[in-house]
Formats: C-alpha cells, sequence, structure tokens
C-alpha cells in the first residue's frame, strides 16, 4: 500500500496528463503543438518537484520492487516524451507534426496506465 504522500502526488499526476492528453488529442495539429510546446514546460516543473524526487522510505517494503520498477519506467517515459515534445517543437511540416502529437498521446497514455496500475492496487 502506498503513502498518503504518494497517492496523492499520483492522483495529481494522473489528473494533469489526462488533461494534458485530451489536449493533444482534441486539438488540430497546429493549436495542439502550441499549446504542448506552451503547457509542457509546467507540467515537467509539476513531475520533478512531485514525482521524481519519491522514495520508497515509507512504503510497504512487500511492494518496494514493483514500486521501483514502474517509478523507473515512469521516469523513462517522461524522458521520451520530453524529447517528442522537442521534436514536435523542431517539426515543420505538418505530417511531421502529426505524426509526433501521436506520439507525444502514447507516451502520455502509458505514463496514465502507469499511475492507474500504481492507484488501482489502492482501492
Amino acid at each position: 500500500m502506498l503513502p498518503g504522500s504518494h497517492n496523492r502526488a499520483y492522483q495529481d499526476f494522473l489528473t494533469l496528463l489526462t488533461v494534458f492528453n485530451q489536449k493533444a488529442i482534441d486539438l488540430a495539429t497546429d493549436s495542439a503543438a502550441y499549446i504542448i510546446q506552451q503547457e509542457f514546460p509546467d507540467l515537467q516543473q509539476w513531475f520533478e518537484e512531485n514525482i521524481v524526487g519519491l522514495d520508497c522510505q515509507e512504503i510497504n517494503p512487500a511492494i518496494i520492487p514493483r514500486w521501483e520498477s514502474i517509478q523507473r519506467e515512469i521516469k523513462r517515459e517522461f524522458k521520451l516524451l520530453a524529447t517528442d515534445i522537442l521534436f514536435l517543437a523542431a517539426a515543420r511540416r505538418d505530417d511531421t507534426k502529426s505524426k509526433k502529437l501521436k506520439n507525444i498521446s502514447s507516451h502520455t497514455t502509458k505514463l496514465i496506465g502507469y499511475c492507474q496500475g500504481l492507484l488501482k492496487n489502492e482501492k
């Protein structure tokens, strides 16, 4: 079972990711690219302040290996998301922007799944 501080952090991260992903899906290519590039720094800062620093000190020892594995995947996937956002900023052609937006949505969806997996065991 995750401690309350971890649970809140993952729940808040899940909410932020869901909103971010919805914008990537709903908006036209140019609008989505602009919005994502504007809003990602805030998401990245929140991630670094609230998720990266989580440790296993308060976690039940029986679930530490699972938590560490998922936490590592979250960090890895977030780096991939950040990279695709950089590529989106450099993209000039609409088809390239569209591919990058799909990649961004895919990374975000994976991050959402990781958060849901951690939170699912809390219920």
